[in-house]
């Protein structure tokens, strides 16, 4: 790239980056890269503090761009070179960039799967955010907050997670700005997964219902939405432990509060839990098929209706078709299964069928295994 002999460095270097930032902001990140390395190998010895603050944004820049490239060693790399170049340097308009810095290196170092250092690094991230109060500096803490949280579940350190989802909730649920409000309940729902996964199902339903206490009311699309998702995951879980009841209560709580909603996200919400919901009624009534049999059928026939409904809102959804082929087949609607088991694999693929074939031995019962001979036959 030519330079204007009558410029000043500073100049120079400012013209370089803006070009480079352009092409970065434009996805042209091999471009981008190759002015950042110019602008370090002919300023990277400059004595001017002015320049040397230039070259080093130039190496924060160069690290976000090797990250879009999907080159996680190179990016360690070159966060390493630039947080030792920035060692020494006492800059607050530093701080911001150097953070970026440590996270860029922690995604790097997630995807290298050195899932140790990446926590290291986020506690190195927490130090340095440490008493900012800034939008941008608060939103960088509930990033690394989180990522720590994630790290430590690689780790199998699972305790030691519990209580990152906390911090990040307890500083930012009720931030005046919504995308941390959002990180807020994002961590909530890990930890309810995460609980979940640890065995400790009534604490995992409490946390997914602390979602809805605390956000709720909130107007705000996304949030909504994952309020929505939350009382899903909880009514999930009720069904698991064959509180069947209270799970149904839990779908066509979502399904009262939000079927009205206009949004897509929303809407999708809801066709979630009436398929749910039908998918619950169907276990239900091949558990109690045997001692139970008008019983099941009563159920299956509730369960054939939540499926209409789903297919109503989502017309050709492959789960859903297979669902309501499976319950379809069990209420003795032979040609209706084929019909709907033919569509549903013709959306979904191979992988819905290994989902009905998995399905259909949860609770066996005799008729399973001719609906196994059908729909491999199709």
């Amino acid at each position: 790239m030519a330079m204007d002999d009558t410029a000043s460095p500073e100049q120079v270097v400012q013209g370089v980056l803006d070009r480079a930032n352009e092409l970065g902001e434009a996805g042209q990140f091999e471009e981008a890269l190759s002015l950042y390395d110019e602008v370090i190998q002919w300023f990277g010895g400059s004595l001017s503090p002015a320049v040397r603050l230039q070259v080093i944004r130039a190496l924060v820049n160069k690290a976000l761009a090797l990250v879009q490239l999907d080159r996680p060693e190179d990016t360690v790399a070159a966060c390493d070179e630039t947080l030792r170049q920035a060692g020494g340097w006492k800059d607050l308009r530093l701080r911001e960039g150097l953070v970026r810095v440590l996270l860029y290196k922690c995604v790097a170092l997630g995807q290298l799967g050195r899932h140790e250092a990446g926590a290291a690094t986020c506690d190195e991230a927490l130090r340095r955010l440490e008493g900012g109060t800034d939008l941008i500096l608060r939103e960088l803490m509930s990033e690394a907050l989180l990522r720590k949280a994630v790290f430590l579940r690689y780790l199998d350190r699972c305790e030691e997670a519990l209580p990152v989802h906390d911090e990040l909730v307890r500083r930012f649920s009720g931030d005046v700005e919504a995308e941390l409000r959002m990180q807020a309940a994002k961590s909530l729902m890990f930890k309810a997964s995460l609980l979940g996964r640890m065995g400790r199902p009534e604490e995992s339903m409490a946390t997914f219902a602390e979602v809805e206490r605390r956000f709720g009311g909130e107007r705000v699309l996304d949030l909504r939405v994952e309020v929505a998702r939350a009382l899903i995951c909880r009514a999930e879980v009720l069904s698991e432990l064959r509180r069947v009841d209270e799970a149904l209560a839990g779908f066509d709580d979502v399904v009262r509060r939000f079927s009205e909603a206009v949004e897509p996200a929303l809407r999708e919400r809801v066709s979630n839990a009436l398929n749910s919901a039908g998918f619950a009624l169907l276990c239900e009534a091949k558990r109690v098929w045997r001692r139970e049999p008008e019983r099941a059928l009563s159920l299956l026939e509730r369960a054939r209706e939540r499926m209409q409904a789903t297919l109503e809102r989502r017309p050709g959804e492959p789960l859903a078709l297979g669902s309501a082929g499976y319950i379809a087949f069990l209420l003795g609607r032979r040609d209706e299964a084929r019909s709907l088991l033919a569509e549903a694999l013709r959306r979904g693929g191979e992988s819905l069928r290994e989902t009905e074939l998995k399905d259909s031995g949860i609770h066996p019962i005799p008729e399973d295994e001719e609906f196994r001979a059908l729909l491999r036959s199709l």
